[in-house]
């Protein structure tokens, strides 16, 4: 019995977001353009999309700025119960920020540095008021990720720079949801919370040919997280029985230590940019995710919880790509249009969706404007991101319905150079 109930409390959910939440948007002149920049990579974000990119800026170069994001969940479920029952995820709206810096040493050295957040995201469902029919899959889940990032670009010949740099990565997580005690039909609610650093690397080659046809290369590395440190609670209302007291507190301790372990994936991409006037110039680029890593998930707690102190649960990710197309046009020395479209293949097997992230083939439209003045910068960018509806059937969570999904983002980013 022990066993079962282990089981319910925590393999049906994960301890970090489902595949998809990486976060290409790292800089509103690049989302403008459907995140097509790896063979461009002319501005200080370029620290990010393709690092040898910067070997093209002269003298101090800095940008900040921010990209806002409203994510839109639904579920129609669960068919075992209500095959028309509709709920919403909580709206919420998160802010991942990033700055880059650029420092032209000599001719053919240039410095850089990144501060970004390309993977994170976070869902909420229910509230302890109205409790929501998943609610011992999960309440609320949300992933932090922030990376240190400094590179060095060098020109190796007149049309060929290449980059290297490495990153320092902090990771913090917190998942909650709610926990059954079948033997005496009482809930409770469970909050796991940790973080941890890794370290990884990211490289990066580009060329031209002919002045106006520009390639581009980046690989980023996979990132390991050691969570060797986490804590877990669990929380139970207390009743009128003080058998059944006991009996929850033997089974499930006030707080224990947890761990887990988490990679991050490598990714891989290529960019072609071609200049065909002055002012008009397009790109298109292929980027691959290494999601493979996310295997399965394993968490060891220090005292027993349900009667077990490790559980091992199969993820079985899948690779997964997507395809960038930009297109920009300078309209005059100090304005820019932009425009782009994305499509991003899911990493998720059907059975493994499960509501913390609900993800599938997404869609993706963007439209920017950029505007120069002197040695300052302002690139403001909008995407909205479609995601096809996915219908779930025989989920390993015996947790089948109708998942759907829409995101607003809005960028903004302030650059200056000196």
């Amino acid at each position: 019995m022990f066993k079962k109930l282990f089981l319910l409390l925590f393999l049906p959910a994960s301890f970090v977001l489902a595949s998809g939440f990486s976060i290409y948007e790292q800089g509103s002149r690049a989302t403008a353009l459907g995140g097509a920049f790896i063979a461009r990579a002319d501005d200080p974000s370029a620290v990010f999309y393709n690092p040898a990119g910067i070997s093209q800026l002269s003298g101090w170069q800095i940008s900040v700025g921010t990209t806002a994001i409203q994510p839109q969940f639904s579920f129609t479920g669960p068919s075992t119960m209500d095959s028309k029952f509709y709920t919403e995820a909580k709206k919420n709206v998160f802010f991942p920020t990033h700055l880059y810096l650029s420092y032209s040493i000599k001719p053919w050295l240039t410095a850089g540095f990144g501060f970004y957040s390309p993977f994170g995201l976070a869902t909420e469902w229910g509230t302890k008021e109205h409790p929501w029919v998943g609610r011992l899959l999960t309440t609320r889940t949300e992933l932090q990720t922030f990376y240190y990032n400094p590179v060095i670009a060098a020109k190796l010949t007149d049309n060929l720079s290449a980059a290297a740099g490495v990153s320092l990565v902090q990771a913090n997580v917190e998942m909650e949801k709610d926990v059954f005690f079948t033997p005496r039909n009482l809930f409770g609610h469970s909050k796991l919370k940790a973080n941890t650093t890794g370290f990884g690397i990211n490289l990066g080659l580009r060329y031209t040919f002919f002045k106006r046809l520009h390639l581009g290369a980046v690989y980023r590395s996979s990132v390991t997280l050691n969570f060797n440190d986490g804590e877990a609670r669990f929380t139970f209302p207390t009743t009128t029985d003080p058998i059944i007291n006991n009996e929850v507190s033997s089974l499930f301790p006030a707080k224990t230590k947890a761990k887990s372990k988490l990679v991050l994936p490598a990714t891989f991409g290529l960019g072609i940019a071609y200049e065909a006037t002055e002012n008009l110039s397009f790109e298109f680029n292929y980027v691959y995710m290494g999601w493979h890593t996310y295997d399965r998930l394993k968490v060891t707690f220090a005292d027993p919880v349900g009667g077990e102190k490790e559980t091992v649960s199969p993820r079985n990710y899948s690779d997964s790509f997507s395809l960038r197309f930009g297109i920009e046009y300078r309209l005059d020395p100090h304005f820019t249009l932009r425009a782009g479209y994305l499509w991003d293949y899911h990493a998720v097997p059907s059975a493994y969706v499960e509501p913390t992230l609900p993800e599938n083939d997404r869609h993706n439209y963007t439209i920017g404007l950029g505007y120069r003045l002197k040695s300052w910068s302002v690139d403001v960018a909008y995407q909205i991101l479609l995601q096809d509806d996915r219908n779930i059937k025989q989920s390993v969570n015996n947790f089948d319905g109708k998942y759907t999904g829409i995101a607003n983002l809005y960028g903004l980013t302030v650059g200056y150079a000196f």
